[in-house]
């Protein structure tokens, strides 16, 4: 953080901290009593004989040039405190705005890969086609039923959507999963510019389109998040419609909100737009939707004003996630000035083991008390030397002033330790918050990703290819070109959802059909030489007790998960396995094999662990912090998932 940037605000920020206040109003009035003992040394000089008081003149003068020195180290000591204060509740708001942008980013990042995924389902496709060939209203009555109640269970597994909408090629819709939304045609230039997207011509370019505003496919809603992709026939390459995935923004960012309690509650956060308009806050009553606030990356932290009040404020950009940024949004998070800098009277019992080893956390500080000490001798020793002479002159009123120099010393020495260990404590203490805080992001972090993980098991399994090609192969068999489609479609899976190693197919005695090989950016790596990878695992038997869980599960909404332990296909390393149970398309009680999807866990949990750490100049407080904590809040690797959503 830039200490110009907090000495140009030195006087506001100074009002609103009470701590530094009173420790300047305190070294005032002691500068008070020690310029009277000088002055006091002076007419006491100036009644002595000359050789006396040629004696003891170069000590008065000693006696002023080391106040001055004192106010010097005062006013370094009044400005690293201002300093370590501030900067503890930039840092504080600041990790709160990158928590609530970069959670929320995440979880959009996953809404990309599920448009493209559901654009091209086979039953979707196969519905429009049948309306682009207008067969008859009873036949697109009848798909249109059924694909809607596939939506219907696709939303059940990704809750985060509450609105399906599929439109054919002239913005008719032919499908919507929310009976309140009586919508029948939309004209929204969303739906031509998600048309336009050539969805073969440059692979690295985004073939979704990502759009927040008022549309008409969700009329008198205010503001949605579409994410829309084009629908083509795979045959043809010829468009079908559009498939739009309506976010449910509302309730996510009730969640993120409720997240961040586990912080410091005082905190307010918004997300902005581009502009700076609030899209949503956790204190709608100070940052309304209305509000518009100015946008500013540049600085750490500036000064707004809300209904009269002043705020203490920092605006971020999203970190990101995997190369996805997503539309340009903002976080804001801001404090109220008047209890910013308030001091938790529960700091007093920190433990004292704790502050003993970050007693010199800061280098400023340390150097300061230094200092102090220095001149606390140096007038210590004044005071010796001049008793001494006072003794042969017989001065006994100028020993009454050095006693009191003396005095003064130790006040001054005395208050400079109640500073420092105070703020020692305030700083250690933001720390442990800190850590505590971090902890609950990783974990938080784990959970969100982890359940999206279950959301997935079981919509794949729900897959018609996979139901219909695996119900054959345990009735007739498969053709090699049959099991290449199964291949083929777990290949199309796993190169959008990334989390995942591998996504596999096996029967119901566990011998693998089909299976994925590891996406492009992603690196397979093996505990043990010559185990088996790739198309290698064709054929294999997998974990016989997640097989026989899979198959025991009485429902097609329910999964299992194995325990964090080695797998075979993951190398021989540790993670979990996701898995379910594929049933019969005519029969949804007769199981004819499982799918297990493999997480990538070694890169997924490291970025995981890589978000929550601090990204400042003073990441060296974690090591410090980590020699006083017995143990992490809470556990940054997650517990397995529970055997139903």
């Amino acid at each position: 953080m830039d200490q110009n940037v907090i000495q140009h605000h030195k006087d506001r920020l100074l009002k609103a901290i009470p701590l530094v206040s009173h420790y300047i109003d305190k070294f005032n009035a002691i500068n008070k009593r020690w310029a009277g003992a000088i002055t006091a040394g002076l007419i006491e000089t100036g009644c002595m004989k000359t050789e006396a008081a040629r004696l003891f003149e170069p000590l008065i003068q000693d006696m002023r040039a080391t106040k001055i020195k004192y106010g010097d180290i005062q006013e370094q000591l009044v400005d690293a405190i201002l300093f370590e204060m501030v900067k503890k509740v930039v840092f504080e708001i600041t990790d709160a705005a990158k928590f609530a942008i970069n959670i929320l980013k995440r979880n959009l990042f996953e809404r990309t890969a599920d448009v493209g995924y559901l654009a091209t389902d086979a039953e979707i496709v196969s519905f429009l086609k049948t309306v682009r060939q207008e067969e008859s209203n009873n036949d697109i009555s009848r798909r249109a039923e059924f694909v809607g109640t596939r939506l219907a269970d696709y939303r059940y597994e990704y809750t985060v959507y509450n609105e399906i909408i599929i439109l054919d090629r002239h913005g008719q819709v032919q499908v919507n999963i929310d009976p309140e939304n009586r919508i029948t045609a939309s004209k929204d230039p969303l739906l031509g510019k998600t048309q336009a997207i050539d969805l073969h011509h440059d692979l690295s370019e985004d073939k979704y389109v990502e759009t927040f505003r008022e549309s008409d496919l969700c009329p008198g809603q205010g503001k949605v998040l579409v994410y829309s992709q084009k629908i083509e026939d795979p045959d043809r390459q010829a468009a079908l419609g559009t498939l739009c995935l309506c976010f449910d923004f509302k309730d996510e960012m009730e969640r993120i909100f409720k997240d961040l309690k586990q912080g410091n509650d005082q905190i307010v956060v918004a997300i902005l737009d581009g502009q700076g308009n609030v899209m949503s806050s956790n204190r709608p009553e100070i940052l309304s939707p209305a509000a518009k606030v100015p946008v500013d990356l540049n600085t750490d932290f500036r000064f707004l004003s809300f209904n009269g009040k002043n705020y203490l404020a920092a605006t971020v950009a999203t970190d990101g996630y995997q190369g996805f940024y997503g539309l340009t949004w903002y976080a804001l998070a801001m404090i109220d000035l008047e209890s910013a800098f308030k001091v938790d009277p529960e700091t007093e019992s920190l433990d004292a083991t704790a502050l003993s080893k970050l007693q010199h956390f800061s280098k400023d500080l340390s150097a300061i008390k230094a200092a102090s000490e220095i001149l606390l001798d140096d007038m210590k020793l004044d005071s010796i030397n001049g008793q001494v002479k006072a003794s042969k002159f017989q001065a006994k009123a100028f020993v009454e002033v050095l006693h009191f120099v003396k005095w003064i010393g130790e006040e001054i020495d005395d208050l400079f330790s109640a500073a420092i260990q105070n703020l020692q404590t305030t700083v250690v203490t933001s720390l442990f918050n800190d850590v505590q805080f971090r902890a609950f992001q990783g974990n938080n972090i784990a959970d969100r990703n982890l359940y999206e993980r279950a959301n997935d098991v079981c919509w794949w399994a729900l897959t018609p290819m996979f139901r219909e090609l695996l119900t054959k192969h345990g009735d007739h068999g498969l053709s090699e070109s049959e099991r290449q489609a199964l291949t083929n479609n777990l290949q199309y899976i796993n190169d959008l959802y990334t989390p995942y190693l591998r996504l596999v197919l096996a029967d119901t005695h566990g011998e693998v059909v089909a299976t994925s090989l590891p996406p492009d950016e992603l690196e397979e790596r093996f505990v043990e030489p010559d185990m088996p990878s790739g198309q290698a695992l064709v054929g294999m038997t997998l974990d016989p007790n997640l097989v026989r869980e899979a198959l025991g599960l009485t429902s097609s909404k329910a999964y299992c998960v194995s325990a964090f332990a080695p797998s075979i296909l993951y190398g021989g390393r540790p993670t979990y396995i996701y898995s379910t149970a594929v049933r019969d398309p005519q029969n949804d009680k007769r199981t004819v094999g499982v799918i297990q999807i493999v997480f990538d866990a070694e890169p997924q949990f490291q970025a995981m662990l890589t978000d929550v750490l601090p990204k400042n100049e003073k990441k060296r407080f974690w090591k410090a912090v980590s020699l006083c904590l017995p143990t992490v809040p809470k556990p940054l690797l997650p517990a397995p998932m529970p055997t139903t959503p």
